[in-house]
C-alpha cells in the first residue's frame, strides 16, 4: 500500500513552509535590482529557491512510492536538547572545559550502544579541541575553568 505522507513529502512540505516563511518575512525589506541588490535580495532568492526545492521534493514524493516516516525517537531528541541547555547553563559558571565535557557526555547517551571509554575519549578530545580553538586560536574571552 502506498503511503501518502512519506519522508519525501514531509521534507518537501517542511522546505516549502520554511521558504514561504522567509519570503513572507522579507516582504518589507528593499529588494533592489540584480545590478544593485538591496539587503533583501539574497534572503528572498534563497527563500524562493528553498520553496521551489520543497515543491519539487513534495511532487516527487507524491509520484514515487517511498518509505513511510518511521516513529520518532524521543531519547535522542531529549538528550541533545538537554545537552545544549546544560552547556548554556554551565559555561558561565564552571568554564568551557567542564561544560563541553559534561554536555558531550550527555549528548553521547543519545546513542545507547556506545561504551563508557569512547564517551570519555570523545568528551575529552572535544574539550581540548574547543579550548585550543576558541581560547588560544581565536582569542575569545572565555574562561577555561571557573571553579
Amino acid at each position: 500500500m502506498r503511503q501518502l505522507l512519506s519522508k519525501d513529502v514531509a521534507s518537501g512540505l517542511m522546505f516549502t513552509a520554511v521558504g514561504a516563511l522567509g519570503l513572507i518575512l522579507m516582504m518589507g525589506v528593499d529588494f533592489g535590482t540584480t545590478a544593485r541588490p538591496g539587503p533583501g535580495f539574497f534572503p528572498v532568492v534563497l527563500s524562493a529557491l528553498l520553496a521551489l526545492i520543497g515543491v519539487v521534493q513534495t511532487a516527487l514524493g507524491l509520484i514515487q512510492n517511498r518509505e513511510a516516516i518511521p516513529p520518532m525517537a524521543l531519547r535522542p531528541l531529549v538528550l541533545i536538547i538537554c545537552s545544549v541547555c546544560v552547556f548554556a547553563f554551565c559555561v558561565g559558571r564552571f568554564g568551557l572545559v567542564p561544560s563541553i565535557f559534561v554536555a558531550t557526555m550527555i549528548a553521547t547517551y543519545a546513542q545507547p550502544d556506545y561504551g563508557m571509554r569512547p564517551r570519555v575519549i570523545l568528551a575529552a578530545a572535544l574539550s581540548i579541541f574547543c579550548s585550543l580553538l576558541f581560547v588560544y586560536a581565536l582569542n575569545l574571552p572565555i574562561a577555561l575553568w571557573t571553579f
